[in-house]
């Protein structure tokens, strides 16, 4: 769904990007302070079934959702207080392993993806409200509180055809919208916006208007930086770009998560993190990675901040062979501020960093039990 073709090279030429940085995104002074232990405060079991990988909290944490395979062949979908009575849904008619669970306002959307993807509503009291149709993924936005499906399709004449849907959380359709990107890159019904990426849950479109005409000089002022509203099919007034070292690398890091309110990517040379947005903003966090593998890097919005984890590796503390040395810390991050908090860590039996789903205060981990089958751990702080 990321599209950057050979044409962007000629966007945004140099004198309008290669500018410095600004006052207003200098770098972020917050270290990240080794995390606590966690406090487990509840365990999930799926008895004699097998818990599968999908799962998530809600976004108050009160409320968890996971996935067990009975013996009998059903696939059970439970959803209840973690480690209280829950209402099971079979889902064997739906899918056989769904891929993932997503939470909206006491709905729960699960997602199959068995030769293409498509998601069950289901309703508060258990019930199957209905599904939706094929898409190629999806997402969450928050402004509307809606899912958002969205799937590209190459046009016989070379451009691109974004269809994005917009549901309620009871499953019922908001709007269903079309982007038709042409073959040179313009918006079809906008020929001078040209389409860069998506941002915010695939409902805003970055694209590049061409600047103002001069007649004194007889030429364009530089091009300029717009939002193309999905759903509207407008676009908005054109500014000029960020004040970024390369205003194309911001369009690609932005477009990497856009249902999200900002974005945690690698930086240059992988020594770190940038934070992308909220908005146009992008800043190096200054953080302490040093002790973190970066590239266990996992992020969700939950609310208005961005929960992530990484990797620890403490050498000093056993080595390879003996516990101790491995452990994933998760952290709160606000996107407005750059401010990271530490929230703390689990122990961990290697480098691999397990499954998690955030909501409120409560953190919810898929782990191996000691008897080798898997089980979902409450943590708070």
């Amino acid at each position: 769904m990321k599209r950057f073709g050979s044409r962007l090279g000629s966007v945004l030429p140099a004198p309008a990007v290669l500018l410095a940085l600004a006052a207003g995104v200098a770098a972020s002074s917050y270290a990240l302070a080794a995390p606590k232990l966690l406090k487990e405060v509840g365990r999930v079991t799926a008895g004699e079934g097998a818990m599968h990988d999908a799962f998530a909290l809600d976004q108050g944490g009160s409320t968890l959702a996971y996935i067990v395979f009975t013996g009998k062949g059903a696939v059970q979908l439970h959803v209840g207080s973690p480690g209280g009575k829950t209402h099971v849904t079979d889902l064997v008619n739906f899918s056989g392993a769904p891929e993932k669970i997503l939470s909206l306002a006491g709905y729960w959307f699960v997602v199959s993806n068995e030769g293409s993807r498509r998601a069950a509503i289901i309703d508060p009291a258990g019930r199957i409200k209905r599904q939706t149709g094929a898409f190629d993924d999806c997402e969450l936005a928050h402004a509307p509180n809606a899912l958002v499906t969205y799937s590209q399709k190459r046009q016989p004449n070379g451009g691109d055809r974004y269809t994005i849907q917009t549901y309620r959380p009871d499953g019922s359709t908001i709007a269903v919208k079309s982007l038709v990107v042409t073959p040179n890159g313009t918006i079809d019904g906008d020929t001078a916006a040209t389409f860069l990426g998506f941002a915010k849950s695939h409902l805003q479109a970055m694209v590049q208007k061409p600047g103002a005409y001069d007649r004194r000089s007889d030429a364009r002022e530089p091009p300029q930086f717009a939002l193309y509203d999905v759903m509207t099919g407008k676009s908005g007034p054109g500014k000029m770009p960020p004040k970024l070292d390369n205003f194309l690398d911001y369009i690609r890091k932005r477009a990497e998560k856009p249902d999200l309110d900002a974005v945690m990517v690698l930086a240059a040379g992988q020594a770190g993190f940038d934070l992308v947005g909220p908005g146009e903003k992008v800043r190096p966090l200054n953080l302490a990675t040093k002790q973190y593998d970066v590239l266990s890097l996992q992020q969700f919005q939950v609310g208005s901040r961005v929960v992530f984890s990484l990797v620890a590796d403490r050498p000093e503390k056993g080595n390879m062979e003996e516990a101790g040395r491995y452990s994933q810390a998760f952290f709160s991050l606000e996107p407005g501020s750059g401010q990271v908090t530490a929230l703390g860590e689990i122990p961990l039996p290697d480098k691999h960093p397990c499954p998690w789903s955030a909501g409120g205060n409560k953190i919810a981990v898929l782990r191996k039990a000691a008897d080798g089958s898997r089980e979902i751990v409450i943590y708070s702080r």
